[in-house]
């Protein structure tokens, strides 16, 4: 799988303090495949969903999307869409990297009713997951 779960889905309560701890150790290198990592986040929350909770995703990405399995831009913002905010999950990226593809990033968050945060200054990126946490 081209990605790796550094936090696994749970209440923000929990949740929250271990995305913090997992912050200082993220090293952009590359290879990315976001596409099937938000694909295959998303399958893992439907199963958990909860629809009285704000159920959404928080990723962090230093690059476009380099998997070429998976290259389909426009299905994935129809699949990230649901029907309603109560079946659905909110995709929160964050680019950490001037590398990271912004104008992809932006149409995910949008496309699932959510926003998009840049942080591709490093000294930023305890201010930004603040502003992306106070959505929950």
């Amino acid at each position: 799988k081209p990605y790796v779960e550094r936090v696994p889905v749970g209440p923000a309560s929990s949740t929250i303090p271990r995305i913090t701890g997992e912050i200082a150790d993220l090293v952009p290198d590359g290879g990315t495949g976001l596409y099937a990592t938000l694909r295959a986040a998303q399958i893992a929350m439907l199963d958990e969903l909860e629809p009285d909770k704000i159920n959404a995703i928080v990723i962090l990405t230093d690059g476009r999307n380099e998997y070429p399995p998976d290259t389909d831009l426009d299905s994935l913002v129809q699949q990230l869409g649901g029907e309603s905010l109560d079946t659905s999950v909110r995709v929160f990226p964050i680019g950490y990297s001037t590398a990271a593809d912004k104008d992809a990033l932006v149409r995910i968050a949008e496309e699932s009713s959510a926003a998009y945060y840049d942080a591709s200054d490093p000294a930023t990126i305890d201010k930004v997951l603040t502003s992306v946490l106070s959505n929950f």
